[in-house]
């Protein structure tokens, strides 16, 4: 499987899928310390910066992609934040994150699309926001459901199956709670 990271920060997917073989096509990281991390440990991989200057060229050039990865910045959607949801400068770059992946599928045939984000994605903006996500994503209007998201669910719509459920790090042998 080849992926490209967006949002890379040092680059925790592919320290959980190099040991399945899968193997990083491209990074997408602005931040200078992630950079000097990533440039240190894959210097094979291209880093394209920030996810607003990524084109479809730059894309097309990566050759066959299956799976994007990314969790946009969470600071809006967090019930922490201010709450302004997807109208957010740093919450907002998921749209960012949707453009590259239809980039990815129609130039490199990518399949798959991981979003990561916090809870707070579906309250945001009474639930719409996370309605906005999860049509993006299936391709289908939804509007948020009368007694909000549930922590997993599922949708169908012309892009294909979005699933999605809270997982917390707890669980995975980390010694905090941090639901994802």
């Amino acid at each position: 499987m080849k992926y490209m990271s967006l949002f890379s920060g040092i680059e925790a997917a592919t320290v959980a899928w190099h040991p399945l073989g899968w193997e990083p096509v491209a990074f997408a990281e602005i931040e200078p310390f992630p950079c000097s991390v990533l440039e240190h440990h894959y210097p094979a991989v291209p880093n394209l910066g920030s996810v607003t200057g990524i084109t479809t060229e730059q894309i097309a050039a990566l050759g066959r992609i299956d799976v994007v990865v990314g969790g946009s910045p969470c600071q809006d959607l967090s019930l922490a934040g201010k709450r302004h949801g997807l109208a957010g400068e740093r919450s907002g770059l998921f749209h960012e994150q949707i453009r590259i992946f239809n980039a990815a599928r129609n130039f490199c045939g990518a399949r798959w699309l991981v979003w990561e984000n916090v809870p707070g994605a579906f309250s945001s903006n009474q639930g719409r926001d996370f309605a906005v996500v999860v049509g993006e994503m299936a391709g289908c209007d939804l509007d948020a459901p009368e007694k909000g998201w549930g922590t997993e669910g599922v949708a169908l719509g012309n892009n294909g199956l979005v699933e999605w459920c809270v997982l917390d790090a707890q669980w995975f042998g980390v010694a905090q709670r941090r639901r994802r």
